[in-house]
């Protein structure tokens, strides 16, 4: 059994609560544990570097330094909780003197950057593997037309490799294929959909989603699959936000899973979205 720590983040706790459900039923059907990460603290997401790099880099050094003491590889399913630690822990095994005035700001903690940062899509692609997924399969998602949607930040690590292609990912692409569904080529899978600006200008965000959204609807799609809780929240937010168009379900990519696996969502209601229409066609094999 492969063994992760897992850092949720503040959003998988609270407006995301139903994709952290989601990851456990469908890491455990693959024997992937995943262990929380004991008095994890908020990494500053899309925030605290904007105001104090330093301090930014502190709070993420805190939770990586738990995380080397569990000698596990980081999980986070979070884009953002994501790049911010990768960035963080990538500076900290390579820069000595930053090293140094990082771990004196968290000491006693001691944080060497020795341990990997991974995502959702790297863990199902690593720990699991795209020919074991597709012989997994318990249900027929082919009439199921979906556009993956990896959201803005996800593979754009400034000053290191990514784990795909920074412009033009497609991992989760594969992902989605070897599940089944009908994927839709699009351009518009690393748009910004508005981010954090929700709470400060949701002009923003209106515009920027709706953009995203009427592109899926045009395309002739059921769904937009992202594994981002930030991009989920504010897509699916657009009817409250003052959409009256048609509006397609956001599902997480590990929700995809869950129908591929078990024919049904354990967080259809916690949806703004409906996601009924979804369900109904996916079919059992026989």
């Amino acid at each position: 059994m492969t063994a992760l720590t897992y850092y949720p983040g503040c959003s998988l706790k609270t407006s995301s609560k139903f994709y952290e459900t989601s990851i456990k039923q469908i890491f455990s059907s693959y024997g992937i544990e995943i262990q929380e990460l004991p008095d994890w603290s908020c990494c500053g997401a899309s925030a605290a570097h904007t105001v104090d790099d330093r301090l930014a880099h502190a709070l993420v050094a805190r939770n990586l330094a738990l995380a080397e003491i569990k000698d596990h590889h980081l999980f986070a399913p979070c884009s953002a909780c994501y790049i911010r630690s990768k960035v963080t822990n990538e500076r900290m095994r390579q820069d000595k003197e930053f090293r140094k005035d990082i771990n004196n700001v968290i000491s006693p903690l001691k944080c060497l950057g020795t341990g990997e940062v991974k995502n959702i899509i790297e863990v199902l692609h690593d720990h699991v593997g795209i020919e074991l997924i597709a012989r997994r399969l318990k249900y027929n998602l082919s009439a199921l037309k979906v556009v993956p949607y990896y959201g803005c930040v996800l593979t754009r690590v400034m000053g290191m490799e990514a784990f795909d292609d920074k412009e033009n990912p497609t991992s989760m692409d594969s992902l989605l294929w070897a599940l089944g569904a009908e994927l839709i080529s699009w351009p518009y899978k690393m748009e910004c959909c508005g981010a954090s600006k929700t709470l400060t200008n949701k002009d923003v965000t209106y515009t920027l989603s709706g953009k995203i959204m009427d592109r899926a609807v045009l395309l002739g799609a059921d769904a937009i699959v992202t594994p981002c809780p930030l991009c989920q929240l504010n897509l699916d937010l657009l009817p409250y936000l003052g959409r009256n168009e048609k509006a397609l379900p956001i599902l997480f990519l590990s929700e995809v899973f869950e129908l591929a696996l078990f024919g049904r969502l354990i967080g259809s209601n916690s949806h703004v979205i409906v996601v009924d229409e979804i369900i109904k066609k996916v079919k059992e094999i026989d």
